[in-house]
C-alpha cells in the first residue's frame, strides 16, 4: 500500500513539474518564422523592464525588429537575423575558423574607428562576439546560429552610457530565444 501511495505522489509531482515546464514554455512569443533551410519559429521570453518587442520587417530570411522601453534610463535596442549563405553550414559562432573570426571583428572596423571586443555565452553555450564602441556610445551582440546572423545594437538614452548590465541584459534575452523547427506545407 505505501508503495502505491509513493507512486501516486511522484506521479502527482511528475504531472505537476511537466505543467510547469508546458507553462513556462507558452510563456514564450513569437517573433516569426524564418525559412531558408528548414523552417524556423523564432521563440523569445519577454524582457523585464517594459520592453516591447516590435517586429519592423520579415520575409522568408530576415527578421528586423525594435526593442523598446518607456522608461527613459533603459537602452533601446534593434535586433537583425538575416540568413547568410557564407555561414549556411554554420551551425553556431563557436565553430567558425580564427581567420572567419577576424575578418567579422574587421567588419565592425568599416564603420568605427575604434572597437573592444570581448565574448559571452548564452546559457547554451553559444558564444557570443560584443562589440563596444568607446565613450559607451553604443554596443552590437554578434552571433551566428544555424546559418543565421543575429545581431543585437544597444544604444543609450540620450544622456547615458552602456552599462555591463545593459550587455547581460541582451545575452539573458538571446539566451532564452530558441529556434524552433516547424513543418512548412509543400505548395500544391
Amino acid at each position: 500500500m505505501k508503495k502505491i501511495i509513493a507512486l501516486a505522489l511522484c506521479l502527482v509531482m511528475l504531472l505537476g513539474c511537466t505543467a510547469a515546464m508546458a507553462e513556462a514554455e507558452a510563456e514564450k512569443e513569437s517573433l516569426g518564422v524564418l525559412k531558408v533551410i528548414g523552417a524556423f519559429d523564432i521563440k523569445y521570453s519577454p524582457l523585464p523592464n517594459e520592453y516591447k518587442v516590435n517586429v519592423y520587417m520579415q520575409n522568408d530570411m530576415t527578421l528586423i525588429a525594435n526593442i523598446t522601453t518607456t522608461k527613459a534610463e533603459l537602452p533601446q535596442m534593434g535586433l537583425v537575423i538575416a540568413f547568410n549563405d557564407e555561414w549556411a553550414d554554420t551551425e553556431r559562432l563557436n565553430d567558425v575558423s580564427d581567420e572567419d573570426m577576424e575578418a567579422i571583428k574587421d567588419s565592425f572596423f568599416e564603420e568605427y574607428d575604434e572597437v573592444n571586443f570581448d565574448t559571452k555565452e548564452t546559457k547554451a553555450g553559444t558564444k557570443l562576439l560584443i562589440a563596444k564602441i568607446p565613450g559607451g556610445q553604443e554596443a552590437y551582440v554578434y552571433t551566428i546560429y544555424k546559418g543565421y546572423e543575429l545581431e543585437m545594437q544597444i544604444i543609450p538614452d540620450k544622456d547615458g552610457e552602456l552599462t555591463d548590465e545593459d550587455i547581460d541584459r541582451v545575452v539573458a534575452f538571446l539566451s532564452e530565444m530558441e529556434f524552433v523547427p516547424v513543418e512548412t506545407q509543400a505548395a500544391d
